[in-house]
């Protein structure tokens, strides 16, 4: 009875001192700040372009001790509705950076800015996660992939048993999309070899559906890979990654698959490197230069930054662990030089 009269004292205490750490924490936590983020109406996948990011600002705002409040709209419209009335909305008394986590928006976006509908002020800031826009009243964030799709591509080239890729690409219009296709394509070609581009924007009347096809990718599009002797996939298109992954696992041996965001060896032992894109650090960046007032209008990180980078999984770098270092200054030239 002393025995158990001693534990639920050591248990209230541990009660009370973890309430009290809670309690500190909430009072540092600051309320009239916020982060606003506006994701795509298909969802944050942790595959995509927008879970990276997601998972990004959750960690950075709480590291901060600040609002994050993510959208995740149930139609493009809605989306768009809804970063017009943030825009719209008298929140002067908040210090608020709204952001535009998906390059779908961008369309409308540009022409919103055009027509004097975004207002840069102290207050409220708009970041945009594409390239392309440039506006003096947006801060538009690009993450190049061309040189880290360049090395990738003549990794590729290097391997005997490649000699036929595939691209599918969710949206040829997307700069960073475009951008590493070419630079996949460009590096392929110092080894010889064909690719062949397959552009879900072209084939499906929604232009942002081939990110989230990955049944489709497992059921059908695998398959014709393997019936067409194709010896590598590279799959830039978000979750789709996943159905071609699944088909890697369940018939080995049957092609090669390029891991694209993130480090995509865990997920298939026919993965023999991935493009890593660090965006949880780079929106890390972005939140922190808004917080201490000196976010650019036009920010760019690249390779070169160490923002993305070629992993060569753990079974294939006595093969091509050394072949990145070899290409590395070159595909960072290259990126300079590209323009298309």
């Amino acid at each position: 009875m002393k025995d158990l009269k001693i534990f639920l004292e050591i248990l209230l205490i541990l009660i009370s001192s973890s309430s009290c750490v809670k309690r500190e924490d909430k009072d540092k936590f600051r309320y009239d700040t916020e982060v606003i983020a506006i994701f795509s109406s298909y969802g944050v996948s942790e595959h995509t372009h927008d879970g990276l990011i997601y998972s990004g600002l959750i960690k950075v705002t709480d590291s901060l001790g600040i609002v994050f409040r993510p959208v995740i709209p149930f139609t493009y419209e809605d989306g768009t509705n809804t970063i017009d009335r943030l825009i719209k909305s008298d929140q002067s008394e908040k210090k608020r950076l709204i952001i535009s986590a998906d390059p779908q928006y961008s369309d409308y976006l540009s022409k919103l800015a055009s027509e004097g509908g975004v207002i840069d002020s102290d207050s409220t800031k708009l970041l945009v996660f594409d390239g392309d826009l440039s506006h003096p009243d947006l801060y538009a964030v690009h993450v190049p992939l061309y040189a880290v799709m360049y090395e990738a591509g003549y990794l590729a080239g290097r391997m005997d048993s490649v000699s036929n890729t595939r691209i599918y690409i969710a949206n040829d219009n997307y700069r960073y999309m475009r951008e590493g296709k070419d630079g996949f394509i460009d590096g392929f070609a110092l080894g010889g070899g064909n690719v062949d581009v397959v552009d879900f924007s072209e084939i499906n009347d929604d232009n942002t559906e081939g990110f989230y096809k990955a049944t489709f990718a497992y059921t059908t599009y695998a398959e014709e890979c393997c019936n067409e002797s194709y010896d590598m996939v590279l799959p830039f298109c978000g979750e789709t990654i996943m159905g071609f992954l699944r088909y890697n696992r369940e018939f080995p041996g049957s092609f090669y698959t390029v891991g694209v965001g993130a480090d995509m060896s865990v997920y298939s032992p026919d993965v023999p490197f991935s493009c890593v894109e660090h965006l949880d650090r780079v929106v890390n960046e972005c939140v922190v230069a808004w917080i201490e007032n000196r976010l650019e209008h036009k920010m760019t990180f690249g390779m070169d930054g160490g923002w993305v980078e070629l992993i060569v999984s753990g079974n294939y770098r006595n093969q091509l662990g050394q072949v990145p270092s070899e290409i590395h200054r070159q595909a960072l030239e290259k990126e300079a030089g590209y323009e298309r």
